[in-house]
């Protein structure tokens, strides 16, 4: 266990991928008498020991979940109902998809995706933007980030420079936007919600604390206006798929970072369809050709 300040300790799970990193970051806010832990993570039976051990001495209150993948929630579910302690989550993956995204999943369009999602994940309490959590010594303020997944949350901890970002600002790489739960409009409307705010600081779901946040913001947001600038161009040749797409950005990578950047790839498509900049002639799906409009 990591000590990161006076009030926040650090637990990561043993998870480390492609995907995750070193792991998940499990974040333990409080003191004894009174704690709340964020993000859980995968229900591994080391994880859990270790969780296991810091509840049998210390008393929890809450349990916050940024957002319902495999690798943040599941092992909510496990100490909440050994230790009975409330789970606190947006919680509705469902209704908190994007117009376009409810539109194509009603449509029955393919378009892949479902990577890592907890489909038994029920939080206790459902959780809204500007909610405020408190506790013995520590508050924290609910921001509800959409775009990495429609259900993703980030916490303000109050009377201080600190956001939890979970994975919507990560502290090694830019996050995974796979459609129909990842959404890149969704995911710049937080980004810029992000640079609103003041908290500078971001303790995220994987990798290192961020500091001077709102620079890395800045960054990722231009990183993605970059991206499609450079599939813009790619479509001005030809029309392509995320796939063929994804071979010449990704060229030279791993198989499972192509795979990735081919669901980042497909989620600048859909938003540029959404947006009036490209067309398709078939039903959308994650394998058909996008043709650039002229504007």
């Amino acid at each position: 266990m990591e000590n990161i300040s006076k009030n926040i300790r650090l637990i990561t799970a043993p998870n480390p991928s492609p995907m995750t990193f070193k792991g998940t970051n499990t974040y333990v806010v409080g003191n004894s008498k009174d704690i709340c832990i964020i993000d859980p993570g995968p229900n591994d039976d080391e994880h859990y020991s270790k969780l296991k051990t810091l509840l049998k001495k210390e008393n929890a209150s809450h349990i916050l979940v940024t957002h319902s993948h495999l690798d943040h929630s599941p092992l909510a579910t496990r100490i909440s109902q050994e230790f009975s302690i409330p789970i606190y989550a947006h919680g509705k993956l469902k209704n908190a998809r994007s117009k376009l995204m409810k539109k194509i999943l009603e449509s029955s369009f393919d378009v892949g995706g479902f990577e890592g999602l907890d489909m038994n994940f029920k939080p206790d309490f459902y959780l809204k933007d500007s909610q405020i959590l408190v506790g013995y010594n520590w508050s924290i303020e609910v921001v509800y980030t959409p775009g990495h997944l429609a259900d993703h949350l980030c916490f303000a901890m109050g009377g201080t420079n600190i956001l939890f970002s979970g994975d919507i600002v990560m502290g090694w790489t830019s996050t995974l936007i796979s459609p129909p739960d990842g959404d890149l409009g969704q995911y710049f409307y937080s980004l810029d919600k992000l640079l609103k705010r003041n908290e500078d600081l971001y303790l995220p779901g994987h990798g290192t604390k961020v500091k001077n946040a709102k620079n890395l913001v800045s960054k990722l947001k231009k990183h993605r206006m970059d991206r499609e600038n450079q599939i813009l161009k790619i479509l001005k040749k030809q029309p392509s798929n995320c796939n063929q797409i994804a071979e010449i950005i990704y060229k030279n990578q791993p198989s499972a970072i192509v795979y990735a950047g081919s669901r980042n790839v497909l989620a600048h498509l859909l938003n540029l369809f959404e947006r009036n900049m490209v067309s398709t002639d078939t039903p959308i799906s994650s394998d058909n050709y996008f043709t650039l409009l002229n504007i």
